[in-house]
């Protein structure tokens, strides 16, 4: 399968192929142009490969810190509260959901937040300070 008579398919009767090649060939003459690292391993064409991408990524050391200077410090904003499942805050807090159930009717666990008839959710940050109570608490 995939072969005729007299070998593989020609390119030619590929269209995807002889499409994917030509892409392939366009990649790597930008990299051909590039230059090579000054090292050992110039001549090795990964390694090339790797210089010329981490080179494209890294910022030059005089631009990142221009830009850093020049950032005007933002006012603080209130960002939207995180909400958790009851499943999450289960997993967050290691307790069962029957146990969360059990101390939310005894009033020692976090109030939810009712989004629904039958849907609740906890507030991220008040199940995170509760937990820090805890651990405040052994102590």
């Amino acid at each position: 399968m995939g072969q005729i008579a007299g070998g593989a398919i020609p390119f030619d009767d590929n269209p995807g192929l002889k499409n994917a090649l030509d892409k392939l060939e366009r990649l790597t003459s930008v990299l051909r142009k590039a230059e090579p690292p000054a090292s050992p391993d110039a001549g090795n064409p990964v390694h090339a490969l790797q210089a010329t991408t981490e080179a494209a990524f890294a910022p030059a050391p005089a631009e990142l810190e221009s830009a850093l200077a020049s950032r005007k410090p933002r006012a603080a904003t209130a960002a939207a509260p995180a909400l958790l499942s009851m499943k999450q805050a289960s997993a967050m807090t290691t307790l069962s959901v029957s146990s969360i159930k059990r101390m939310m009717a005894a009033g020692t666990f976090p109030k939810p937040v009712r989004l629904g008839e039958s849907r609740i959710a906890f507030v991220d940050a008040e199940i995170h300070a509760w937990v820090r109570a805890r651990i405040a608490e052994r102590d």
